[in-house]
C-alpha cells in the first residue's frame, strides 16, 4: 500500500501533506510512489509548523522516483500545494523566503509574490512558479526562465510633512540634525507646542530601509509571529507610558523582543518621558550604548538588535505650564523637582540634542510653510549621508552619532574648536561622554554644511543644542 510517513515533529497541519501531495502530483500526471515512503524532517528537535514544506516534499518525491534529476546545489522550495498542484503562498511565506537568503542557496522557488520578495535580498536567484509543472520546468531548464525581480515600495508615510510643525524652526533644524547623524533628541515644552507631532515626523525623514535592513527588521517581527512581507519604511514605535520593562526591552517565555528591538533601524519615541516606570528608563541605557539587547533566563538566552534613533519628550512640570509665558504653573517646587528627577542624569547624558519648544503664535498656524520643508530637509540629509558614506573606511562608522574620539580627530578638528570644547567641559563639569557627544553633533553639523573640518562655529552650534534642559529645581519658591 502506498503510504507517506512524516517524522521530525511535524504538527497536525504539516501531517495533512499525506493527503495533499498524492492529489497534487497526480493532477499534473506525476506518479506517486507505490511503496511506503519515509520523509525525515530535520533537525528533529525543532517542531515543523504549517504547510510551507509541501513543495519541498513534492520535489523530493519526484527526485526519489527519478522523474527529475536532483537539483545542483542547495535549493529552497517554499509553498503550500493545493489539491490540483497549484502553489499557494504560505502564511508569512515572503518573510520565510527573505530569511532563507542567508542560507547560501543556489536558488529559491515559490509562488510569484514570494519570489519577488526574496529577490530583494542581494545575490539571490529566485523563481516564481504557479504550479508544480512549472517548478519542474524551471529545474529542468533554468536558463529558459527569467528570475524574479524585487518590487520595492518605498512610499513615505502620509504624516511625514515636516512643514506641518509650524513656528518651530529650531526644533525642525534639530530634527534634521538628529536624522542626519543618528543623534538622540530630547524635546521639552508646554502642551500643544508640537513635540509629539515633530517626533512622529522624524520617522518620515529617515530613508527607506535597504534590503539588508528590511531583513533585520523582519527577523525581529518574525519572533512575534508578525510581518507578512518585508518592510520598506523605517519603523516607528511609540509605547504607552504604562508599558513594562519587559514590554520595552523584551523577555517572557520564550524570550521575545521588546519595543526597542521592534524600532530597530527606526525611531523609538517616548512621549511623556517622566511618566514611564523607572526600571523602563534605566533599562534603556545599555541597549542605547551597544545597539543590542541581551536577555537571559535560567534555561535560555537571546540577543536582539536595537539600533534606534531615540526621541523623547516631556512637559517642564506636572501641569505642563512652568515655562509658558502667559499661563501660570500650578505645581509646587517639590512636585517639579520630583517630576524632573524621574529621568536620571546618566539617561539624560545619552541624549545629544536638547530643544526647548515654546508656544506658537496664532498667526504662524495659518501662515505659509517656512524653511526647512520636508523636501529641503530630505535633500540636506541625503547630502550629509553621502558625505558620511564617502568618508567611511576601515572601522570608522559613517554617522557622526556613532563615531569615537579617534574617528572624529582623524576627520579634522580645528584648534579653536578643541579649545571651545575644553572650556565647555570645564565650566559645565561635563563627563567624557558629554564631550564626545558634543563633538559628534559638531561633526554632523559640519557634514550638513559640507565642511571637511570641525570649526569653532560648528562647536558653538553644537553647544547650543547640548546645553542642559532647564534646571527647574529653583524655579519656584
Amino acid at each position: 500500500m502506498p503510504q507517506l510517513i512524516l517524522v521530525g515533529m511535524p504538527d497536525r497541519v504539516a501531517m495533512e501533506a499525506r493527503e495533499r501531495l498524492p492529489s497534487a502530483l497526480r493532477s499534473h500526471s506525476f506518479p506517486f510512489p507505490k511503496t511506503r515512503v519515509l520523509v525525515n524532517l530535520v533537525p528533529a528537535q525543532v517542531p515543523k509548523r504549517g504547510m510551507p514544506l509541501d513543495l519541498a516534499m513534492a520535489v523530493s518525491l519526484l527526485v526519489a522516483q527519478s522523474c527529475i534529476p536532483a537539483p545542483r546545489g542547495r535549493w529552497l522550495f517554499l509553498g503550500e500545494l493545493d489539491l490540483d498542484g497549484r502553489i499557494i503562498p504560505p502564511e508569512r511565506g515572503t518573510l520565510l523566503a527573505a530569511l532563507a537568503t542567508e542560507g547560501n542557496f543556489a536558488g529559491i522557488i515559490g509562488a510569484p509574490e514570494v519570489a519577488h520578495e526574496a529577490a530583494l535580498a542581494p545575490g539571490v536567484l529566485a523563481f516564481g512558479a504557479v504550479d508544480l509543472s512549472e517548478v519542474v520546468q524551471i529545474l529542468l531548464h533554468p536558463d529558459q526562465h527569467v528570475a524574479a525581480f524585487g518590487q520595492e515600495n518605498a512610499g513615505k508615510r502620509e504624516d511625514s510633512r515636516l512643514e506641518d510643525v509650524r513656528g518651530q524652526t529650531l526644533a525642525r533644524e534639530a530634527a534634521i540634525l538628529s536624522v542626519a547623524g543618528g543623534h538622540p533628541l530630547f524635546l521639552q515644552g508646554p502642551p500643544g507646542t508640537g513635540k509629539s507631532m515633530l517626533a512622529k515626523r522624524i520617522s518620515g525623514l529617515l530613508p527607506p530601509l535597504n534590503p539588508n535592513q528590511a531583513l533585520e527588521v523582519a527577523r525581529v517581527e518574525a519572533c512575534l509571529g508578525r510581518v507578512p512581507s518585508l518592510p520598506r519604511q523605517a519603523p516607528l514605535r511609540a509605547p504607552h507610558t504604562s508599558v513594562s520593562a519587559q514590554g520595552v526591552l523584551g523577555g517572557g517565555r520564550p524570550l521575545r523582543p521588546g519595543e526597542i528591538s521592534r524600532a530597530h533601524h527606526g525611531v523609538l519615541f517616548l512621549d511623556e518621558l517622566p511618566e514611564f516606570a523607572r526600571p523602563v528608563l534605566e533599562g534603556l541605557r545599555q541597549p542605547l550604548e551597544e545597539g543590542e539587547v541581551r536577555l537571559q533566563r535560567a534555561d535560555s538566552w537571546a540577543c536582539f538588535p536595537a539600533k534606534v534613533l531615540l526621541v523623547a519628550a516631556r512637559n517642564p512640570c506636572p501641569c505642563g505650564y512652568l515655562t509658558h509665558p502667559k499661563i501660570g504653573c500650578q505645581c509646587t517646587t517639590l512636585q517639579v523637582q520630583r517630576y524632573l528627577h524621574k529621568a536620571s542624569g546618566p539617561l539624560l547624558d545619552r541624549f545629544d540634542l536638547f530643544v526647548e519648544m515654546g508656544p506658537v503664535a496664532p498667526e504662524a498656524l495659518d501662515a505659509p510653510p517656512t524653511s526647512p520643508t520636508q523636501s529641503e530637509a530630505t535633500q540636506k540629509i541625503e547630502s550629509a549621508r553621502k558625505i558620511q558614506a564617502d568618508r567611511l573606511s576601515g572601522d570608522m562608522p559613517a554617522k557622526g552619532g556613532e563615531m569615537q574620539f579617534d574617528h572624529l580627530l582623524n576627520c579634522g578638528v580645528s584648534a579653536a574648536a578643541k579649545r571651545r570644547i575644553h572650556q565647555a567641559a570645564h565650566s559645565l563639569h561635563w563627563s567624557g561622554r558629554a564631550q564626545l557627544r558634543c563633538l559628534r553633533v559638531a561633526r554632523t553639523i559640519a557634514d550638513l554644511m559640507e565642511s571637511k573640518e570641525i570649526s569653532e562655529g560648528h562647536v558653538l552650534e553644537a553647544l547650543s543644542f547640548r546645553r542642559p534642559i532647564l534646571e527647574l529645581e529653583g524655579a519656584k519658591g
